[in-house]
């Protein structure tokens, strides 16, 4: 039996209309979040810098709300009809970055369009949750052997094409993204275990081959490496600041748009991969574990929604999306405390940058379909 067989399901209610089964409190929860990061985005940058920066952003945030009422809208499981289009989009867009794409900081992932970036490794995880979703929810065969090595190659393909990009930090999100699914739809344990440890010395092979700059392997070490090794000591600048900006926040805070550190420009890229730290420099231990709060309740909600699903399929698309908004918080918030390398993974909702907040916006519109249609009749898997 496999677990999602056993996946602790909620009563469904009667049917209702679509509008009165939408989940408000994820919305709601969303809309919160949002909010929060425009204002620490123009606090990290100020002046017309952030003006523009706070432009951009409300432009995605319009785009996202549109595509997640949209994809709210659809039935989830007519999505398998355009599977194969999906992931052939999703294998292009990887492709075509590799050889026309702008490179920024050793990595070549980006888009450049009318002065508007994207990030095709973002919208490639969205990609990934629905493949893997449905690999393991077709109509006939179980989650052993064939449907595992099926899995297994896209998230390989994926992963080999982001690193060729020099991107680490999406492959560490696709991997915990394929874990959870993997673990859900019933692959034994022990499979999941000899994946766990495989990527680790993967990851190890990619840190000693030479694929990666000097720099960028020190970005991944230096959190654990001695302080007093100049090249340690370079590459760990950021953290060690960031740190200092979460500490001097205190129980309440310095204010909005009075933290030192954060208006005095310490901490590089604190708009996005360091957003957490304006957070808690301005607002404090009570504002940055608010801002986590409402981060659990969206994932708890998102659980729920698994929860209710009427079939393996919803089930998984939920568990993917609860994965990959974990694993980019606890690694975000573990960045800027120096607990966890540096990766360059946004705080989801929070941090700046138009493709991760679109890429966000979206996941949390297949959970509403999830939620929308679990009245309708189960398909057979």
């Amino acid at each position: 039996m496999t677990a999602i067989a056993t996946w602790p399901r909620l009563r469904r209610e009667p049917a209702t209309a679509k509008l009165g089964s939408v989940d408000w409190s994820l919305i709601l929860f969303v809309l919160l979040q949002i909010p929060v990061g425009l204002l620490a985005i123009y606090s990290a940058t100020r002046g017309e810098v952030g003006l523009g920066q706070v432009s951009r952003q409300i432009v995605f945030v319009g785009v996202g709300l549109v595509a997640l009422a949209v994809v709210s809208a659809i039935d989830y499981q007519h999505l398998r009809h355009f599977l194969g289009l999906i992931q052939l989009a999703t294998v292009t867009m990887l492709v075509l970055v590799l050889l026309i794409g702008v490179e920024r900081s050793g990595t070549r992932g980006w888009f450049v369009i009318a002065g508007i970036s994207l990030q095709p490794a973002e919208f490639a995880k969205i990609g990934l949750i629905l493949s893997l979703a449905a690999v393991f929810t077709g109509r006939t065969g179980n989650a052993e052997a064939p449907r595992f090595t099926a899995g297994l190659s896209i998230l390989a393909a994926v992963v080999l094409l982001v690193l060729l990009e020099r991107e680490t930090g999406s492959v560490l999100v696709y991997c915990f993204i394929a874990l959870g699914i993997f673990y859900i739809a019933g692959v034994p344990v022990r499979w999941v275990l000899l994946l766990i440890v495989s990527g680790v010395a993967a990851f190890s092979v990619v840190l000693t081959s030479g694929m990666l700059e000097d720099y960028q392997q020190a970005r991944l070490t230096s959190f654990i490496g001695d302080p007093s090794d100049p090249v340690v000591r370079e590459q760990s600048y950021n953290q060690r600041q960031s740190v200092t900006a979460v500490g001097s926040g205190g129980l309440t805070g310095a204010g909005i748009f009075e933290g030192p550190q954060t208006q005095l420009d310490f901490v590089p890229a604190q708009e996005t991969d360091f957003i957490f730290t304006v957070i808690a420099e301005e607002t404090g231990f009570v504002g940055a574990v608010t801002v986590l709060g409402i981060q659990a309740l969206i994932m708890g909600r998102i659980l729920r929604a698994s929860r209710l699903s009427r079939d393996g399929f919803g089930t998984l698309i939920c568990v993917g999306v609860f994965m990959m908004l974990l694993i980019q918080t606890f690694q975000n918030v573990g960045m800027a405390l120096k607990l966890m390398p540096i990766t360059g993974i946004p705080l989801p909702f929070v941090s700046y940058g138009g493709s991760s907040l679109l890429t966000s916006l979206v996941a949390v519109g297949l959970v509403q379909s999830v939620v929308i249609h679990r009245h309708r009749g189960t398909p057979d898997e």
